[in-house]
Formats: C-alpha cells, sequence, structure tokens
C-alpha cells in the first residue's frame, strides 16, 4: 500500500509539474499568458505523470545521459501518439496535432516535441525524481497516506467529471451539426455572415464552462466527424484571437453533411480540413 502511495505522489506531482510547463512557461513564453492547457479541470496534466512514470521504470538505470536523451525522446512520443490515438478513438476528436511542424508523424507527434521530451526527462532523472523522493520521504506513514489518498480521491473526481464534459462535448457537436443540417433550406442565408455568427454565437451559449475552456485549452482541437465546427465556434468566442472565415467553413460543413464531399476529400480523414486552407489559421497546440 505504501508503494503505491509513493507512487501515486510521484506522478502527482511530474503531472503538476507537466501542467507547470505547458500552461505556465510554456504560454507565458509563446502568448505572454497563462491558461489551463490540462484537459482536466485541475492544475495537472496526466500524460506527463504517465511518462515520466514509464520513462523512471525503464530508464531510471541509464547513467549515460546522450542515450538517457535520445531514448527517452522515442519513449515518451511513443506514449503522446497512443494518447492522441486512443482520446481521438474515445471523443470522436483530435485534441491536438503537429501539421505544421517540421518532422511530424501523422501530426500526433513531431521532432521538436521528441527533443524537448528528450532534455525534460534527463531533468526528471537527473535532478526531479531525487528531489520528490527526498520530499516525500520526509512524510511520516500518517501523512503520506492522508495526502496521498486525499489527492487520490480529487484526481479521480476531476477526471470522471473532465471525461463527462467531454463525451457529453461530443454528442453537443452533433447536435450542433444536426442544427446546421436542419437549416439547409435557409441556405441562402446561411451565406450571410451577420447569420452564421449569429448561428455560431447561440452554439456557443449550448456549451458548458468546461468545454468552453477545453476550446482555449487545446488550439487544434477538431471534431473528426464534423470538421470546422469547433473552428467556427471558436473564433466567435469573446476575446478569440483566431480569424475564420465562416461562410466558407460552413460551406463546407453543409456539403459535407449532405455527403457532397469529393471523394478525394473524403479520404484525408487524417489531414484536418482547417489546416488545408492557408488563410484561417490553424493553431498549433
Amino acid at each position: 500500500m505504501e508503494r503505491f502511495e509513493v507512487l501515486f505522489l510521484s506522478f502527482f506531482v511530474f503531472s503538476f509539474l507537466g501542467w507547470i510547463w505547458e500552461s505556465v512557461i510554456f504560454e507565458l513564453i509563446d502568448k505572454h499568458r497563462i491558461i489551463n492547457r490540462g484537459f482536466m479541470i485541475g492544475p495537472y496534466i496526466p500524460i506527463y505523470g504517465t511518462g515520466a512514470l514509464i520513462d523512471l521504470l525503464i530508464l531510471g538505470d541509464v547513467t549515460d545521459m546522450v542515450w538517457l536523451f535520445f531514448l527517452s525522446a522515442v519513449l515518451c512520443t511513443m506514449v503522446e501518439y497512443v494518447t492522441s490515438f486512443a482520446m481521438e478513438k474515445m471523443f470522436n476528436a483530435r485534441w491536438w496535432d503537429y501539421y505544421d511542424m517540421l518532422w511530424h508523424l501523422n501530426g500526433r507527434i513531431c521532432l521538436e516535441g521528441a527533443l524537448a521530451f528528450g532534455g525534460l526527462s534527463v531533468v526528471l532523472v537527473k535532478w526531479v525524481n531525487p528531489a520528490t523522493k527526498h520530499v516525500i520521504s520526509l512524510l511520516s506513514p500518517t501523512a503520506l497516506h492522508i495526502t496521498a489518498w486525499t489527492l487520490f480521491a480529487i484526481f479521480v473526481a476531476d477526471f470522471v467529471v473532465s471525461v463527462k464534459h467531454a463525451v457529453d462535448f461530443k454528442k453537443k457537436i452533433r447536435s450542433i451539426a444536426e442544427m446546421l443540417l436542419a437549416a439547409k433550406d435557409r441556405m441562402a442565408e446561411l451565406y450571410d455572415t451577420v447569420v452564421v455568427e449569429t448561428f455560431y454565437k447561440s452554439a456557443l451559449g449550448i456549451l458548458t464552462r468546461q468545454q468552453k475552456r477545453l476550446l482555449n485549452a487545446f488550439p487544434a482541437l477538431r471534431s473528426i466527424s464534423y470538421p470546422g465546427i469547433l473552428k467556427s465556434i471558436r473564433s466567435v468566442m469573446p476575446g478569440s484571437r483566431e480569424k475564420a472565415d465562416l461562410v466558407s467553413i460552413t460551406e463546407r460543413i453543409m456539403r459535407r453533411l449532405r455527403g457532397e464531399t469529393p471523394a478525394e476529400e473524403t479520404t484525408k480523414t487524417d489531414v484536418p480540413e482547417d489546416a488545408a486552407d492557408p488563410d484561417e489559421g490553424q493553431s498549433p497546440q
């Protein structure tokens, strides 16, 4: 039991540090702001905790820092690829993509990310993990038990709520698409920019606060079945920096919903439609 508590606390710390890296450091450097970039509500990103534990389990005894760097880069990008694939199948959505990055694989992983993971893994093995183990060892058995199980309960509750919101999000995207399809007899009106913006603002109103946060947290988030819808909704959010040609996107969505998408387009399911249009500015993760 104590081993599980130590492992979970380590996982929690690594997930929190991953959140600091993504939501604070990266965002401040890239966009001069702080934003919760995690899938879950709390300040932790589980993929970092999972990757770190796998890293330590498999490569924890590697002493050559060069080998550790390259092996960790490969291992962590494998975890990222599997996570991307699993989340896509679970929620019918792509949560991030690297199509605009050099040397990517199916938009799920990229060279830049692999190099970052390699560097972070060296820091993890050499400094972060020893420091984490030392701090945890200072806890008394009672404090360890209370801290671990309290954080575990919070984490599980957060995970359940977050998954519920994501599943509901998938249903709402389908409902919005059905609303668009129901408006096919008023297509002449939907070619008007004001009418289209009004439609997507009303669609924004049916999303929960957490679902709106996910749109900000994952700038490249897109529905697999209804590409373009989330980009359109995101562009009408208050304070949005994303610009989109809503009329053109809506025309493409309507063609797809009516089954009029050309055969050559339907075969490109792994490449986001938004990325194919340089004038619409796909935002990278």
